[in-house]
Parts: C-alpha cells; sequence; structure tokens
C-alpha cells in the first residue's frame, strides 16, 4: 500500500497545481482571444504550438484548453479510484463506473489532441503522414486500458458476488 499512498500523493500534487494554473490559464486564454491586437508571442500547449493570430489558431487554442479541462476531469475521477483503492473498496460497481469514465475521457482527449494537432499543421500548410509513437497513440492506448480494466473488475465482481452466494 506504500506504491498506492505514493500514486494517490504524486496525483494529488498535479492535481492542485492544475487547479491552480487551470483557471489562470482560461482567464488569459480569453484575454488573448478577445483583444484585437496581434500576439506574437509563441504558445505551445500540450505540445501542439499555437499561432493565434488567425482563425484556426484561436480555434486550436480553445480545443487544447477544452482538452485540458478533459484531462484535469479525468484526473479528479482518478484520484477517486485511487481514494477507493486505499479505503479497500475494490470490486464495487463505483470503482467499475470510474474506470469506463477515465477511459472514455481519456479516449476523447486523445481525438482532440489529434484535432488539434491536425488544425495546427493545417494553418501551417504543413500537411504530412508521420510513423511512430506520438501522443495521440500514447492516449488512446491509456484510455483502451482504462476501459479493459473496467471490464475486467466488472467480471471480477461478478465473481466475487457468486462466490459470496455459494456456502
Amino acid at each position: 500500500m506504500k506504491k498506492l499512498h505514493l500514486l494517490k500523493t504524486i496525483v494529488d500534487f498535479i492535481w492542485i497545481m492544475s487547479l491552480f494554473c487551470y483557471p489562470l490559464i482560461l482567464v488569459f486564454a480569453v484575454m488573448v482571444l478577445i483583444d484585437k491586437e496581434p500576439f506574437d508571442i509563441p504558445i505551445t500547449m500540450m505540445g501542439t504550438h499555437v499561432d493565434i493570430n488567425n482563425t484556426w489558431g484561436k480555434l486550436a487554442l480553445a480545443l487544447c484548453l477544452a482538452n485540458f479541462g478533459l484531462l484535469l476531469y479525468a484526473v479528479y475521477f482518478f484520484r477517486k479510484l485511487l481514494k477507493s483503492f486505499s479505503n479497500r473498496e475494490i470490486f464495487e460497481g463505483t470503482t467499475c463506473h470510474l474506470l469506463d469514465k477515465i477511459g472514455t475521457l481519456v479516449m476523447v482527449s486523445s481525438f482532440i489532441y489529434l484535432l488539434t494537432d491536425l488544425i495546427s499543421n493545417l494553418k501551417h500548410g504543413d500537411i504530412s503522414i508521420q510513423f511512430g509513437y506520438g501522443p495521440f497513440l500514447y492516449l488512446l492506448a491509456l484510455g483502451l486500458f482504462f476501459k479493459v480494466l473496467s471490464e475486467v473488475f466488472t467480471m471480477a465482481k461478478t465473481m466475487k458476488e457468486e462466490n459470496e452466494l455459494t456456502i
């Protein structure tokens, strides 16, 4: 359980730091998006370079902010999941539901990341096919992992209930 406690501490730290930073980023982004003056400072969010001097860049910035919010929401559910694990509530319905929610949020986030990257590259006229591993594949695989884990926990919960009925 020491590893679980360490993981929960790290996730709590990320959660608290994100809660302080996300509202500031939102206020900054709204100010930049509303302002008509050209903004020459390069912005990079979640690995995507965003040039907000045109409509595509502003759309990419809005999608990056939404994506960050989705991942923050997934971290919130992950914290709840770790808390239920520390309370030894392993094979419960809420655990399966939380795993499924986290998986769905991370998978949606991966597709938003792909769309943001496409919009950012479209603006530069730099459309290309790149082979290899990237954040899209990692996020998609992580989301699918949580979905599979949810199904495994659901099966284990059913087996636990059947074993409790058998005397």
